[in-house]
């Protein structure tokens, strides 16, 4: 392997700061927590000396290199940009000054962002339980071998890597706007069609219809849901009709239109596709059936996911509670829905569908661009660069 690359101990590198400083009651810091999986550090709230727990915070600077102890294992490690100068996290956050004629901190940074280095470091955890006390001690990263290069090319390839990310995010910002365009203009021609549409009640366009199972204890049984905010869909794992208790599933149909009673008024709602026709949901669940020969079953459904249709459902879920909030039947027949003439709502409809199948190619788009990353920096830390 060029360039001089040769096994390290970080400590040769790296020497750990103590920016640890007493609390003043009546004074202002700003907090920051670490996101996992390598997407670093993040405000996480301000608070006064006198509301928070410890009598000490770490104060960090720029250029500093820093990890969480507890979530190391899970990707928890970061640089302190310019943007954190100066801020505080608890001492949880051991933070370490680079030897800068070894090493780039922004290549450890890089290093430290991949899933084979984060399994390498759980090895070193030790706690109590995996999920909040698997510390990863500062003896253990300081003895950590990483292979390195000399200090000039890890700053080429640092270079590198930078430039294709910062291609990379141009791309997904340009697609992010160019989504809100698609949606703007779908909105758009949305309210042109329904300015001459009739508003009826959903008893008369899509009346709440359900088919309870009869249970055969030998029978496997395949569970769907729905994510509130207008996610849709979500498969639940199947289940025997013997595991039941007291449960009271119901089937769903292709084009039945489906609420979460208890989470209807945060947009949980979904279209049965001919895929999850014949499998089944819980009680907690509303199927609607909708009157093909007045109301295109996608045109509704998109209704729904509007700001208004959302309200609406939020208003026929009384309660001031989260979970005490469910969706009353007799009020969800009471809504009012725009109705224009089918031809017009399936004009709509196939303009939906063209919009999906852009937003999906781009969803594809996006899932193989940020697979890229951790095959680009496999190979940089291979020297393949």
């Amino acid at each position: 392997m060029k360039h001089d690359w040769k096994q390290t101990r970080i400590g040769e590198v790296v020497q750990q700061v103590d920016n640890s400083i007493s609390l003043n009651p009546s004074e202002t810091y700003t907090l920051l927590g670490m996101s996992l999986e390598g997407r670093g550090l993040f405000v996480r709230e301000q608070k006064q000396g006198s509301e928070i727990g410890s009598k000490t915070l770490n104060k960090i600077q720029s250029g500093q290199f820093i990890y969480s102890r507890l979530f190391a294992w899970k990707g928890a490690f970061d640089f302190v940009r310019d943007e954190f100068d100066g801020y505080y996290v608890s001492d949880e956050y051991p933070t370490f000054k680079i030897d800068e004629t070894k090493a780039d901190v922004k290549f450890l940074h890089y290093y430290f962002n991949q899933a084979k280095t984060w399994k390498a470091v759980e090895q070193y955890c030790i706690g109590v339980t995996k999920a909040s006390r698997n510390r990863f001690k500062e003896r253990f990263f300081l003895d950590f071998q990483i292979n390195l290069p000399s200090i000039s090319y890890q700053h080429e390839i640092v270079k590198k890597i930078e430039s294709i990310e910062s291609k990379r995010n141009e791309i997904f910002h340009l697609r992010d706007e160019q989504l809100k365009d698609i949606n703007n203009l779908l909105y758009s021609k949305y309210l042109e069609l329904i300015e001459t549409a009739e508003w009826l009640p959903m008893k008369e366009v899509a009346p709440i219809h359900r088919r309870q199972v009869e249970i055969n204890p030998e029978q496997t049984y395949f569970e769907i849901g729905v994510r509130s905010f207008g996610k849709g869909l979500f498969e639940n794992p199947s289940f025997k009709g013997s595991d039941l208790t007291w449960q009271k599933p119901f089937w769903m149909r292709e084009g039945d239109l489906l609420f979460s009673n208890i989470k209807a008024w945060e947009g949980a709602v979904g279209l049965i596709p001919k895929k999850y026709d014949g499998w089944v949901g819980s009680h907690r669940y509303i199927t609607c059936l909708p009157n093909l020969e007045i109301i295109d079953p996608e045109f509704l459904y998109y209704y729904f996911r509007t700001f208004e249709g959302v309200e609406k459902l939020s208003s026929a879920s009384p309660g001031t509670v989260d979970r005490n909030r469910t969706l009353n039947n007799k009020l969800l027949h009471q809504i009012t829905v725009p109705v224009a003439a089918i031809g017009l709502q399936k004009e709509f409809v196939a303009l939906l569908e063209k919009t999906n199948s852009i937003k999906d190619h781009y969803k594809q788009t996006k899932h193989e661009l940020t697979e890229l990353m951790p095959s680009l920096l496999d190979k940089a830390f291979k020297g393949e660069m």
